[in-house]
């Protein structure tokens, strides 16, 4: 076996390695020359040196006490803050519609078809249509640093509240994602909007969460108040997870149909399963006083996960039948 020649070190660095799985590197190439990356890259990053410079000003002249007194706490010294919260607007709420078309684009092309049949399962086209967007958004949050380490340095900002504020922007923008992956199989914008919007209050209502319960937690004293915040955030986190698992079989759901065309649209029980999740949530945290909510999500993300399996196809001696698409 005869080795090709090796390749210079500026060629190495600038492809990707063998061992990444090919829908990975494909989606990979294709979301870091987007304009739907790029542009909203570079508007994340103006927005954070301006409110770094706002937040600089205000406690350079009045003082993160005197910022408080003047109701100016949320720009300077306050959490979140005006510096979040254009995070969370651009990292979860713009960046993942970059995914509003790309199900529906894969079909038109006939890439569908062609990456079934080459060995690919449905859940790996959205799994790795997933974790490129994750992967944006990590290095969108990295590129933040120096930012995050100026506020810090400048005095009035916890380092624990800003790691745990970055571990809910990442997990609101993807459960974004999976919503948004999973309603860009659709051909009109009329369902897309609604459950997109539908989503995303709920989403807001987790976050929501999760910033309350950091802003709690930093001034509380007694270990049940703690374990209390650290309950609520966790479950936050968790119902992000569930949205973005939900998106994503929504998404399984569309390439069945691309495929199999004459069978019923399995899309419809996940829309249904979307809209009445917080209602289902809502009633099993009732029926345990609220001590097994975390239980009853946990059994949605397993229902979730398990939900239309494929079917093994078979030859008669029991062994897969080769080159059969595992749908």
């Amino acid at each position: 076996m005869t080795s090709s020649a090796p390749s210079s070190i500026p060629d190495r660095l600038s492809d990707f390695t063998d061992r990444w799985p090919p829908m990975l590197v494909k989606e990979m190439r294709q979301g870091l020359r987007a304009k739907w990356f790029v542009m909203p890259f570079l508007f994340l990053h103006l927005l954070a040196f301006g409110m770094v410079a706002l937040e600089y000003l205000i406690v350079l002249h009045t003082g993160s006490g005197g910022a408080a007194s003047l109701g100016l706490g949320w720009l300077a010294g306050g959490h979140p803050g005006l510096f979040w919260m254009m995070i969370y607007i651009v990292v979860a709420g713009i960046m993942p519609l970059r995914v509003m078309e790309s199900l529906r684009e894969e079909a038109l092309r006939g890439n569908t078809e062609l990456l079934l049949l080459g060995g690919m399962s449905r859940w790996q086209i959205v799994r790795g249509k997933w974790l490129v967007q994750g992967a944006l958004t990590l290095l969108a949050l990295l590129s933040l640093v120096p930012y995050m380490l100026v506020r810090y340095f400048l005095g009035g900002v916890e380092l624990w509240q800003n790691l745990l504020t970055c571990l809910s922007v990442s997990a609101a923008a993807m459960g974004m994602a999976g919503t948004v992956l999973g309603v860009s199989g659709y051909p009109g914008l009329g369902i897309k909007f609604v459950l997109i919007c539908y989503s995303g209050v709920c989403l807001l209502l987790a976050t929501m969460a999760t910033e309350g319960a950091i802003n709690t937690a930093g001034g509380v004293v007694q270990g049940s108040q703690l374990l209390v915040c650290v309950y609520v955030f966790c479950y936050a986190l968790v119902l992000h997870l569930l949205f973005a698992i939900t998106g994503m079989q929504l998404g399984r759901a569309h390439l069945k149909i691309y495929l199999l065309p004459f069978e019923i649209p399995p899309t419809r029980t996940v829309v249904i399963l979307t809209i009445f999740m917080p209602f289902i949530l809502i009633a099993g945290a009732f029926a345990t006083c609220g001590f097994g909510a975390i239980l009853v999500l946990a059994l949605m993300v397993y229902i979730m996960c398990v939900y239309d399996r494929p079917v093994k196809t078979t030859l008669s001696s029991g062994a897969p039948m080769p080159g059969y698409p595992r749908f």
